[in-house]
C-alpha cells in the first residue's frame, strides 16, 4: 500500500517574506531612503548630474536585489551571513574560520582524547 504525501497550501507560505515588487520591505524601504538622502545630498553639493550617481547606484542595488530574490524570498537572509562570516574572517585575519552548531569547547576535546587513551590503554 502506497503512503499519500499529503500537501498542503500554506506549507510554502509561513516561511515566506514580505515582499514589495520582489524586494523585502525593509531592504526596499532602507535603500528608497538612502536614496533620497544621497540624492538630496548630491544634487546640493555636485550638481544633478554627479548628484544622481550614489541613488543610481543603489537602484541597480535593489535591482539585483530584485533579481535575487526571485527564486527564495529569504535570499537577503544568505546574503547576510555570508557577509557576516566575511567580516568575521577579515577580523580573526583568516581564510579559514568556520562556526559550527556542536559544542565542541577545547575543555571537552581534551576530555575525549583523555577518555579515548583510557579506553584503549595508552599512554
Amino acid at each position: 500500500m502506497e503512503k499519500k504525501t499529503q500537501e498542503f497550501a500554506s506549507y510554502n507560505v509561513l516561511a515566506r517574506k514580505a515582499l514589495i515588487f520582489g524586494v523585502p520591505v525593509i531592504t526596499l524601504f532602507l535603500c528608497i531612503v538612502a536614496m533620497l538622502i544621497t540624492g538630496v545630498i548630491g544634487v546640493a553639493l555636485g550638481g544633478l548630474i554627479k548628484g544622481m550617481i550614489v541613488p543610481l547606484l543603489l537602484g541597480v542595488v535593489v535591482f539585483v536585489i530584485r533579481v535575487k530574490c526571485m527564486d527564495d524570498s529569504r535570499a537577503m537572509e544568505d546574503v547576510v551571513w555570508n557577509l557576516k562570516g566575511a567580516l568575521t574572517r577579515l577580523i580573526c585575519r583568516s581564510n579559514v574560520t568556520s562556526f559550527t552548531s556542536t559544542n565542541d569547547s577545547l575543555a571537552k576535546r581534551k576530555e575525549d582524547i583523555r577518555e579515548f587513551y583510557k579506553f584503549h590503554n595508552l599512554k
